[in-house]
């Protein structure tokens, strides 16, 4: 069976999800870390998952780039993707704010976003066919 590479990229971007909430629970609960270190290390160790399970299952067939430089320009996308998902997020709170499940679907709305953002530069630019860039 032949996946679509919007669905291998779903999967991956829940597999960095889990890596996230958990690097990020354990630091936070058992080893006492402040959120702001935490918060950054699951991070890092969240968008290196997506970037490795990317590079060898959702845009696997595609000419591999350095690692190194490859990487970085994941970490760089996740970074530019959080921007309309936080931006979203915000704006969807403010115009729900009334209704008590606001929360939970300006948090969808807001990882929609950002998905649908990551996607885009990781298909277009960090995994792009040629080996120009943006």
């Amino acid at each position: 069976m032949r996946w679509p590479a919007w669905i291998k990229f779903a999967l991956v971007g829940g597999t960095g999800f889990v890596v996230d909430l958990s690097l990020f629970s354990a630091l936070t609960l058992w080893l006492e870390w402040g959120p702001y270190p935490a918060r950054g290390l699951a991070f890092v160790a969240a968008a290196s998952t997506t970037w490795a399970g990317n590079r060898c299952f959702t845009f696997r067939q595609r000419r591999q780039q350095n690692a190194r430089t490859q990487w970085l320009k994941s970490v760089t996308a996740a970074l530019m993707s959080a921007l309309p998902n936080f931006g979203l997020f915000s704006l969807t709170l403010m115009l729900l704010s009334p209704w008590p499940l606001a929360p939970w679907a300006a948090l969808v709305t807001g990882i929609g976003a950002g998905t649908v953002s990551n996607y885009l530069l990781s298909s277009h630019w960090v995994f792009a066919e040629s080996a120009r860039s943006l």
